[in-house]
């Protein structure tokens, strides 16, 4: 499989680190407030983080990012054939931040009573949602890599915001 086209440019690379690290800490308040609406029947819909989790999924949606620039643009591969290899990084990446984080007292989380888990520190009872938001990774990096920044806002082919604009001026 020959991949389609080059792969885009877009947002510098520390913006969608920035971005992909504060989208991971809403993702996990909204998370974990319906979790523990379901599982605990709180209906203050509180959800929590941890300010080490602005780091862990910034750096993780970054490397997987590259991953399917990789897997995508250079060796053409499909949505299902990239999809295992995200969540054994995605849990590979958790395990090894927790497993970090905890010699350091430091871990918010522990898996220890869900079933499947492993040192408490990953669970497959998660894997539904790993699934779902690796899914939603590659769509959110095409639209950050296609999103086009100049000093005034046009590039040099006369395109704003993906769009070709005249030149005329209209008074």
């Amino acid at each position: 499989n020959a991949a389609a086209a080059p792969p885009p440019h877009g947002l510098p690379g520390f913006a969608r680190f920035l971005f992909f690290g504060m989208h991971g800490f809403l993702d996990e308040v909204l998370f974990t407030s319906i979790f523990n609406l379901v599982e605990k029947s709180d209906r203050s819909l509180s959800g929590h983080t941890s300010l080490w989790s602005f780091l862990m999924y910034g750096s993780c949606s970054f490397v997987v990012e590259k991953l399917y620039l990789h897997l995508h643009y250079t060796r053409g591969w499909g949505t299902w054939r990239r999809l295992p290899i995200y969540i054994c990084f995605i849990y590979t990446w958790e395990f090894t931040c927790g497993l970090l984080l905890r010699q350091f007292d430091a871990c918010s989380w522990d898996y220890s009573h869900y079933p499947h888990n492993f040192m408490g520190l990953i669970t497959l009872l998660y894997l539904p949602g790993w699934i779902l938001l690796s899914l939603y990774q590659d769509v959110l990096s095409n639209v950050l890599l296609g999103i086009k920044c100049t000093k005034d806002g046009t590039d040099s082919n006369g395109e704003v915001n993906g769009r070709v604009e005249s030149k005329k001026k209209i008074f």
